[in-house]
């Protein structure tokens, strides 16, 4: 009888920790849909095409509400399942960081339509830029592969969320050349301010990221 109780227990925790983990996945694959509109608005704003410029703002705003109703399923979910899920504060966090992410998504939307069309047309702005956040997204993008790795294979996700690291580091050194070239070029105070601005915030972004792979890892690790 104690036996049969305790292959109950562990059958609950399994599928608790599934239902979690599929809500989690949801919320990581949202995120990766705002990242990749990022580029869609730049390049919009290079090419003067306001009515896209909102378009992207808006995929972003819509996304963003998706991952706060994503968040209270998780958490209803989570709180259903009570002491079922050893390690539900992992989950947490990690949800909680894959939110994360978010604010500092809008923070770059927001900041990139401030640019003036001149600055996003600048082929030293733009290529800075445009290789940020390709790097942004392949990163987004590897950390998606490594929460959806946690239902599969945990060695997978952790070796995703080092990949992660990886390209977080790349951001970082091309950040500061960027900043080093808009200090060089800029031509008058807002030019300087606008592109700098926005070259923070993809690397402040890219630091979220990371905190996200990370908890990512100890999610792994715990399965």
């Amino acid at each position: 009888m104690r036996r049969a109780y305790q292959v109950s227990g562990q059958e609950g925790e399994i599928q608790a920790r599934r239902r979690t983990v599929v809500v989690l996945q949801d919320e990581m694959r949202r995120v990766l849909d705002a990242t990749r509109v990022l580029l869609e608005e730049f390049n919009a704003i290079a090419a003067g095409e306001k009515g896209q410029v909102d378009a992207s703002l808006e995929n972003v705003r819509r996304a963003e509400e998706d991952v706060m109703t994503l968040r209270t399923a998780l958490i209803r979910e989570l709180s259903q399942v009570g002491t079922l899920l050893v390690n539900r504060e992992d989950v947490m966090r990690g949800a909680f960081a894959v939110e994360g992410i978010f604010g500092h998504i809008n923070g770059v939307a927001f900041k990139m339509s401030q640019l003036q069309r001149a600055s996003a047309k600048n082929k030293k702005y733009r290529d800075c830029i445009v290789e940020l956040l390709g790097l942004l997204i392949d990163g987004v993008s590897k950390l998606n592969e490594s929460i959806r790795a946690l239902s599969i294979n945990t060695d997978q996700a952790i070796h995703m969320a080092a990949q992660v690291q990886q390209i977080e580091s790349s951001i970082d050194t091309r950040y500061r050349d960027g900043v080093a070239t808009v200090m060089k070029t800029a031509t008058n105070v807002k030019e300087l301010i606008t592109v700098k601005d926005v070259l923070e915030s993809i690397e402040d972004c890219a630091d979220v990221m990371l905190v996200a792979a990370n908890a990512s890892t100890i999610l792994a690790l715990g399965m």
